[in-house]
C-alpha cells in the first residue's frame, strides 16, 4: 500500500490528512498544527523518521503524540527498534487497510509515555497467528521444541566462531541463529544477532564479540520465556 492509496483510504473514512515530503517538514508541521496521530515513514530525504521523531518528542505538543512508524523492513527486532527510538507503534509495508485504520484510530498504539506491558522475549501470539494463516498451526509446537533443544548448541557455535580469527564462520553462525530466532518471534535476540552478523560481514570481529554477552542474556530470556510458556522445566545457558 503506497502513500497515495493510504491517504485516499483515510480520507474516504473521514479523516483529515496532511502529507509532507520529508522529516524536516514533518517536524515543522507538528510545531505549527495540532494532530491526533503521525504516520512516520522511516526512510525520508533530508531527515529520516528516527531523527524526526526525536525532534517531535522535544516539542511540548509532541511528547505524547502517537507516532506510528512505517517501514519496508519487516525484520524481527524492527518493531522493538522503532519503539526504543520513541515511536508509539509500527506498521510494516505493505500493510492491510484494517491495520492502518487500527493504528490511526488508536486501536493499535499507545502514547509514548503511557506505561505498557513489557514486550515478551518471544512473541508467541504473532508466531502462532502467522503459522495459522499459513495453514501450518500444527507445526508450531514442534518448531518451538526444536528451537529450545538447539538453542544452547547455536549459542555455543556462535561463541566458538567468535573466538576464531576468521569472520566468515561467525557470520554464518549468527545468520543461522538469527533466522531461527526470527522465525519464532524472538525479536530482541534476532536484532542482536543481526548486529553480530553485520559486524562480522564488515570484518569487525571486535564489535561482534562485544555483543556476545547481550546475545547470551537475550538467549537466556527467550529460553526462560519458552520454558514457562510451554510449561517445561527451567533451563539455563552456560
Amino acid at each position: 500500500m503506497n502513500q497515495q492509496v493510504a491517504t485516499a483510504m483515510l480520507l474516504k473514512r473521514g479523516h483529515q490528512v496532511d502529507v509532507v515530503s520529508n522529516g524536516r517538514e514533518a517536524v515543522d508541521a507538528v510545531a505549527a498544527e495540532g494532530y491526533d496521530v503521525i504516520l512516520m515513514d522511516i526512510q525520508m530525504p533530508e531527515m529520516d523518521g528516527f531523527e524526526a521523531t526525536e525532534k517531535i518528542r522535544a516539542l511540548p505538543q509532541g511528547r505524547t503524540l502517537p507516532i506510528i512508524a512505517l517501514t519496508a523492513h519487516a525484520l524481527s527486532g524492527e518493531r522493538e527498534r522503532c519503539l526504543e527510538r520513541g515511536m508509539s507503534g509500527y506498521l510494516a509495508k505493505p500493510f492491510k487497510a484494517h491495520d492502518l485504520f487500527a493504528a490511526v484510530e488508536g486501536r493499535g498504539a499507545q502514547p509514548a509515555d503511557t506505561a505498557a506491558a513489557p514486550i515478551p522475549a518471544v512473541d508467541l501470539v504473532a508466531f502462532r497467528r502467522t503459522m495459522e494463516e499459513a495453514g501450518a498451526a500444527e507445526a508450531v509446537d514442534g518448531i518451538l521444541e526444536t528451537f529450545v533443544a538447539t538453542l544452547p548448541q547455536r549459542l555455543e557455535a556462535l561463541v566458538t566462531a567468535a573466538a576464531g580469527t576468521e569472520a566468515d564462520p561467525l557470520q554464518r553462525a549468527a545468520h543461522a541463529f538469527r533466522s531461527a530466532a526470527g522465525t519464532i518471534g524472538a525479536g530482541s535476540l534476532a536484532a542482536l544477532l543481526e548486529d553480530v552478523e553485520r559486524a562480522a560481514r564488515d570484518g569487525d570481529l571486535a564489535a561482534a564479540r562485544d555483543k556476545l554477552e547481550r546475545v547470551r542474556g537475550e538467549a537466556q530470556a527467550a529460553l526462560d520465556y519458552l520454558r514457562t510458556a510451554t510449561k517445561r522445566r527451567p533451563g539455563c545457558l552456560t
